[in-house]
C-alpha cells in the first residue's frame, strides 16, 4: 500500500475503518462519516408554474435540492431522448439513471464546500466547452488510450486494440470524472452509482480503470466513491455500526493494496424514494405521447402559428406558436381557462 498517498489523501477522513468485531475472525471496516448534506427532491408536471416560461425541451419534471441549492434533475428533453422504455420494465434503467444523477449532484455540491480554505474544484473543460453539443468530445488520449465524453456528462474509456471498426475496445463507463485542487495538487476523483447490488469487480478495477487514467493524468492523483444503497452497503444486521458489506470491502482493500484512496456514500434516498420518482416519469412520459385536447371553432392554420376564434368573432380566444426548436405548438394567448 502506497502510505503517503493515503496520508496525504484530503479525504482520509471518510476511509473505512477496519476493527475487530467478531472475536477470532478478520477485522471488519466501518465507515464513520457521511457526505453531512441535506438533500430533498420535488416531483413537477411540465404544466407546473415553474415551466410556464422555459422551452419545451428545458420543462423541469424532478428538481433536486442540495443544502439549499435547487437543480433541474430531469427535465422533459431528458424524458424524450431516454434509450430505455418508460414503462415498468425500464424502472431499472430509470431508477439507475436518476441515481448518477443525484450522485453527481451531491458530489459536486460536497466538494464545492469541502475544505475550502485549502481546497477548490477545477475543471476539465475550458470555457469554450459546451455541454449540449459535445458528444465524442475527447477529454484526453495517449497513443493508447481515449477518454471521451459519451451522452454528457458520463464517459467512456477506450483502449487502442487495432480491432473493430475504429481500432479502438470498450473498457469502461465512467459515472463521473471530478478534477479537484487540493493544496495545490491535482486530484481527479472516479464516481462509481449503484443502487442494486454493487457488482464492481475488485480485483481487476485497479488495472482496467486506473492504470490506463495515470497514463493519460500523469500528473494527477486518483480517489474512488461509490455512492450506494444503503441495503447493499452495509450489513444490515448491525446498522448501528455501519460495517461494510463483503463487495464494498473487496473494493476497499484491492485499491488500497495499489495506493488508491477510496470511500463510500450512502444515498439519502429510500427504495421507496426512487421507485416514487420512477414512476412519475412513467406518468409523464404516457401523458406526454397520449394526451388530446379538443377545441370548437373556426381554426386558422399557418406554418406558424394556430388561431380559434369562437363563430362570429374577429378576436381569437386561443393562439398556439411554433417553437422553432422543437416545432412543438405551445400557448400564446387564451382568454379561456383549460
Amino acid at each position: 500500500m502506497d502510505e503517503l498517498t493515503f496520508n496525504r489523501s484530503p479525504f482520509q477522513k471518510f476511509f473505512p475503518i477496519p476493527w475487530d468485531f467478531f472475536s477470532g475472525e478478520p477485522p471488519v471496516y466501518s465507515i464513520t462519516r457521511s457526505h453531512g448534506l441535506h438533500v430533498k427532491f420535488r416531483l413537477l408536471h411540465s404544466n407546473d408554474p415553474i415551466n410556464r416560461e422555459r422551452k419545451e425541451d428545458d420543462k423541469v419534471l424532478i428538481r433536486y435540492e442540495v443544502m439549499g441549492r435547487e437543480y433541474d434533475l430531469y427535465t422533459l428533453g431528458d424524458l424524450l431522448c431516454s434509450t430505455y422504455p418508460f414503462d415498468e420494465t425500464g424502472i431499472p434503467n430509470i431508477k439507475g439513471e436518476i441515481a448518477e444523477r443525484i450522485a453527481r449532484r451531491v458530489m459536486k455540491r460536497f466538494l464545492q464546500r469541502y475544505d475550502q480554505h485549502r481546497g477548490k474544484l477545477g475543471g476539465l473543460f475550458d470555457k469554450s466547452f459546451d455541454p449540449k453539443n459535445c458528444t465524442n468530445f475527447v477529454v484526453a488520449n495517449t497513443k493508447r488510450y481515449v477518454l471521451k465524453i459519451g451522452r454528457y456528462p458520463n464517459m467512456i474509456l477506450l483502449k487502442k486494440t487495432g480491432q473493430g471498426k475504429w481500432g479502438y475496445q470498450h473498457i469502461t463507463d465512467l459515472d463521473g470524472l471530478f478534477d479537484y485542487r487540493y493544496l495545490g495538487k491535482r486530484h481527479l476523483i472516479i464516481l462509481e452509482s449503484k443502487t442494486g447490488k454493487i457488482d464492481v469487480q475488485a480485483d481487476t478495477l485497479y488495472e482496467t480503470l486506473f492504470v490506463p487514467l495515470k497514463r493519460l493524468f500523469p500528473d494527477a492523483t486518483f480517489s474512488y466513491v461509490v455512492f450506494a444503497d444503503r441495503r447493499h452497503l452495509m450489513d444490515m444486521r448491525y446498522p448501528e455500526y455501519r460495517i461494510l458489506q463483503e463487495a464494498p470491502v473487496r473494493i476497499h482493500e484491492a485499491l488500497a493494496q495499489q495506493g488508491i484512496p477510496n470511500y463510500f456514500f450512502e444515498f439519502e434516498e429510500s427504495e421507496g424514494d426512487f421507485l416514487q420518482m420512477c414512476r412519475h416519469l412513467i406518468n409523464a412520459y404516457r401523458t406526454y405521447h397520449h394526451e388530446r385536447v379538443s377545441f370548437n371553432g373556426n381554426i386558422s392554420i399557418t406554418d406558424s402559428q394556430i388561431a380559434i376564434f369562437e363563430p362570429g368573432q374577429r378576436r381569437p380566444y386561443i393562439e398556439l406558436e411554433r417553437d422553432p426548436t422543437t416545432g412543438l405548438f405551445r400557448v400564446t394567448r387564451s382568454v379561456r381557462t383549460f
